[in-house]
């Protein structure tokens, strides 16, 4: 008897536990939605819920927010950080909008106590949310779980890949060839400085 009370009790929270994820999950549209799991080298996984609006009105009547940019084609992302004791996750990128133009880009208050992103930006092959500042704050730590993460476009495409990082694991990021050239150039004029001093 007291086996199958055990086996009752903890089928409840398991129950429980999925019921309250799923209420989390707030990102619905009449055009496109669903949500993916993903699993990182460095042990971050959780959830990703995502919505594709055709329609800016339809954006705001559901989640009450405007959002940014002017194209018709409003993109949303919100990410669950489900591991329990592995590092807090501070990267979260969009692949794939090459040839989709994005004209804005934000993170928005889920009014559920999610977590803002500390810096946003896109460039023409990705949307990227940062979720750590110069303080330390504002990291995606266990259990938590991100406002909503905003792309506006006028073009309607599949995006197909993300890519995550945890704290301490950003992206490096590489130098323009111009940049390049002119630290080469610098280099080499402040070694012929040198030179003819000594002489």
């Amino acid at each position: 008897m007291r086996v199958v009370r055990k086996i009752g009790f903890f089928s409840l929270l398991a129950a429980a536990a999925l019921f309250a994820q799923d209420a989390a999950a707030t990102l619905t549209s009449s055009h496109y939605d669903g949500s993916t799991y993903y699993y990182t080298p460095g042990g971050l996984h959780g959830r990703i819920d995502f919505a594709v609006y055709d329609d800016r009105d339809e954006y705001f009547t559901v989640n009450g927010l405007q959002a940014p940019g002017t194209g018709d084609y409003v993109y949303a992302y919100q990410i669950f950080h489900d591991s329990v004791v592995n590092p807090a996750l501070s990267y979260f990128a969009i692949l794939g909008i090459e040839g989709a133009p994005v004209d804005g880009i934000g993170c928005q208050d889920d009014q559920s106590g999610g977590i803002a992103s500390s810096d946003e930006y896109f460039t023409a092959s990705e949307g990227v949310w940062k979720f750590q500042n110069e303080h330390g704050q504002g990291i995606l730590f266990a259990g938590e779980h991100s406002w909503f993460l905003v792309l506006s476009s006028d073009t309607d495409w599949v995006v197909g890949e993300y890519e995550i990082k945890a704290a301490g694991d950003l992206p490096v990021p590489i130098p323009e060839p111009a940049m390049i050239a002119l630290l080469g150039i610098g280099g080499v004029l402040t070694i012929c400085a040198r030179r003819r001093k000594s002489a």
